[in-house]
C-alpha cells in the first residue's frame, strides 16, 4: 500500500465518520422533541420527570458522543509511519463511535421507545377508568403489535448492520498491524 492510497483511504474514512455523525444528529432531536412534547402534554410530575431525564440524557449524550471526535488531517508530505498512524487512529476513531453511540444516542432513543409503549398502555388503560387486568393489557399489547413487531426489527438490523460495519473495521486494523510488521 502506497502512502497516497493510505492517504486516500485515510480521507474517505474520515468523510465516511463526518456523515455518520451528521446523520446521528437525527436521533436526538427526534429523543428531544418526544420529551419535550412529553413535557407540555403531560401535567403528571412524575412523568415530567422522567421526560427531563430523558432530555438530559440526550444532550448528555452530545457531548459525550463528540468530545475529542476530530483530529488534524495528514499533512501532504507525511511520512510512511505517520500516514498508518493517521489511517489507524481514523479506524480505531470509527470504531469507538460505536460503543459512544450505543450509550449516549441509542440508549435514549430506546429509553423513548419503552417511555412511549409504556404511555400508550397506561393511558389506554387509565381513560377507561378500568382496573389493570389481563385481558386489557392483552387487547393494548395485540393493538401495538405491528408497532412493537417494526421496533424489534429495526433494533435487530441495527445492530446486524453495526456489526458488520465493526467486523470490517477490525478487518482494517488487522491490515493495518501486517503492514507494520512487514515494514518493520
Amino acid at each position: 500500500m502506497t502512502l497516497e492510497e493510505i492517504r486516500h483511504k485515510t480521507q474517505e474514512l474520515h468523510a465516511k465518520t463526518r456523515r455518520q455523525t451528521i446523520g446521528n444528529l437525527i436521533v436526538p432531536l427526534a429523543v428531544f422533541a418526544f420529551y419535550g412534547y412529553g413535557i407540555a402534554k403531560f401535567p403528571n410530575p412524575v412523568l415530567r420527570t422522567v421526560f427531563a431525564c430523558g432530555i438530559a440524557w440526550s444532550l448528555a449524550g452530545q457531548y459525550f458522543f463528540y468530545r475529542g471526535m476530530w483530529s488534524a488531517m495528514l499533512p501532504g508530505d507525511a511520512a510512511l509511519s505517520t500516514g498508518l498512524e493517521s489511517y489507524r487512529r481514523e479506524v480505531e476513531r470509527q470504531r469507538s463511535l460505536f460503543g459512544r453511540f450505543m450509550l449516549w444516542q441509542f440508549g435514549p432513543l430506546i429509553f423513548a421507545i419503552a417511555t412511549l409503549i409504556l404511555l400508550i398502555l397506561t393511558l389506554g388503560i387509565g381513560d377507561r377508568g378500568m382496573p389493570v387486568d389481563g385481558a386489557i393489557l392483552k387487547g393494548a399489547l395485540l393493538k401495538m403489535s405491528p408497532f412493537l413487531t417494526l421496533t424489534a426489527i429495526w433494533i435487530v438490523s441495527f445492530f446486524v448492520v453495526r456489526m458488520r460495519a465493526q467486523r470490517q473495521l477490525q478487518r482494517e486494523i488487522d491490515e493495518l498491524n501486517d503492514i507494520e510488521r512487514a515494514h518493520g
